[in-house]
């Protein structure tokens, strides 16, 4: 698969570096010689210095009439989408992805089908804010990748109180009544895809396969936490994504009237805060939200937290544009009561770093927009990829091809331990998952979920429509 990126900024380094340990031919556009030259350093792939908006130049030196795919990730919006239209006039075929920040124009053109030459917009905040959601409504007990079908896999770290220390993945359902998979195990010495002989460690972070009626009792079990539903609940971030957040958990009901707001607000018994130090962030939010108290003030003094009553709160979530200051507020909130934080970070590389600070949830912007283009780059067979363990596994849902050699065989005959974890499967006649045992066969149109290695081409390929160059 070839692949042509215009815009080197962290996320498209991110994204070049992951599809090029993956083999795939990518070629990267900048016009900035700073950032063609990190890029250079950094991956191994051909790195063009030039205005990757210039057809000419795409065609010339980037070799377009030959690839499958264009991404618009430079920082103008209009440029991104303009780009697209231009190609889409004369290479209709290939795939053209852009990624749009404004709020109007992505509102605007977000229905399907989309204008302007697109196959698929994507807004990071409305990614991010999507990922710290589904924390939220899964008990803010770890990060959650939705699978569909009633199915996520939830990321725990097994506290060292835990009842499951020392006991074998195969034994786990005798003690806690689930009878789900652990898709992967991480610990100090690397990233595993454990079998039934695998035995938890205290500290290990694991991501568990299970329907959202099982996570309560799951969180109990490997962390001693309950996932209750947070009452009191305040959000460090008034600009576009607290913003999102605050819609989410409002039910989109922002612009109903005041009276309404505040019987459905009482009679669930939930409280929101929004928190900001900027005047214009907190004087439109106001403006935009009803049945919710806006504070301009300092997350991290002391007094106005007091003041406010933002350390009795259930949950804090920090969302702002600072990722240092969201991983500091979170800790800072952690540490004077609040019993579950979120906040949003970089990327998975700060991952470690949050859970040492004490935060639950820690929601990587970067790999979140990443996977989301990742899954409109694997073709029309896979419908999403999330990345885990640093980006060393993808958990990919896609479609059985019915000219797959799997067609007519058994999971027990097919999957190699250790190098592929078939998680769900879906006959397409059936349409709900469930957890495959052995003697599963698989049709064509099948709907499965497994998890590999990042790069390995040969499990998705396996499926016929999955893998590369789909």
């Amino acid at each position: 698969m070839k692949v042509i990126i215009v815009g080197a900024s962290y996320t498209g380094i991110q994204l070049a570096k992951t599809l090029a340990d993956e083999k795939s031919d990518v070629v990267l556009i900048d016009n900035s010689p700073e950032k063609v030259r990190l890029a250079r350093n950094k991956i191994d792939c051909t790195v063009i210095q030039a205005e990757g908006n210039d057809l000419r130049v795409l065609e010339r030196d980037a070799g377009i009439s030959s690839s499958d795919a264009l991404v618009m990730l430079t920082e103008d919006d209009e440029t991104n989408m303009v780009a697209c239209s231009l190609v889409d006039v004369r290479y209709p075929d290939l795939l053209k992805i852009a990624r749009v920040r404004n709020e109007t124009y992505y509102a605007s053109c977000a229905d399907s089908p989309l204008p302007l030459g697109m196959d698929a917009m994507l807004n990071p905040d409305v990614e991010a804010a999507g990922a710290v959601q589904r924390a939220v409504d899964y008990g803010v007990v770890g990060n959650i990748a939705d699978l569909g079908g009633g199915f996520c896999i939830t990321e725990f770290r097994v506290s060292s109180e835990s009842e499951l220390i020392g006991v074998k993945l195969r034994d786990v359902a005798a003690i806690t009544g689930w009878h789900g998979l652990v898709a992967y195990l991480e610990d100090a010495s690397g990233a595993i895809l454990p079998n039934g002989e695998t035995q938890l460690k205290a500290d290990d972070k694991i991501g568990v396969v299970s329907s959202a009626d099982d996570i309560g009792a799951l969180s109990h079990f490997m962390s001693g936490r309950d996932s209750s539903v947070p009452r009191r609940i305040v959000v460090f971030g008034a600009g576009r994504i607290g913003s999102l957040i605050v819609e989410k958990l409002q039910g989109d009901r922002a612009s109903e009237s005041p009276l309404k707001s505040m019987m459905r607000r009482l009679s669930i018994g939930s409280e929101i805060f929004l928190v900001d130090s900027d005047e214009r962030n907190c004087r439109e939010a106001k403006e935009r939200f009803m049945g919710i108290r806006v504070l301009c003030g300092d997350i991290s003094d002391k007094d106005f937290i007091r003041d406010e009553g933002l350390n009795a709160c259930d949950l804090m979530i920090a969302v702002s544009p600072n990722f240092d200051r969201n991983l500091v507020a979170a800790a800072y909130l952690k540490s004077l009561g609040v019993p579950k934080t979120i906040a949003l970070t970089e990327s998975q590389e700060f991952d470690d770093v949050a859970r040492k600070l004490g935060i639950d949830v820690a929601v990587p912007m970067r790999s979140t927009i990443v996977d989301a283009m990742l899954s409109h780059l694997r073709g029309p067979g896979t419908s999403s990829i999330h990345t885990v363990c640093d980006g060393r596994f993808e958990i990919i849902s896609c479609d059985v091809s019915p000219k797959s050699a799997l067609v007519g065989r058994k999971l027990r005959e097919v999957f190699m331990r250790g190098e592929c974890l078939l998680l769900l499967v879906s006959h397409a006649e059936e349409g709900s998952y469930e957890v495959p045992h052995g003697e599963y066969e698989f049709l064509g149109g099948d709907k499965v979920v497994f998890i590999a290695r990042s790069g390995d081409g040969k499990p998705p390929a396996m499926f016929g429509g999955a893998g590369k160059g789909a």
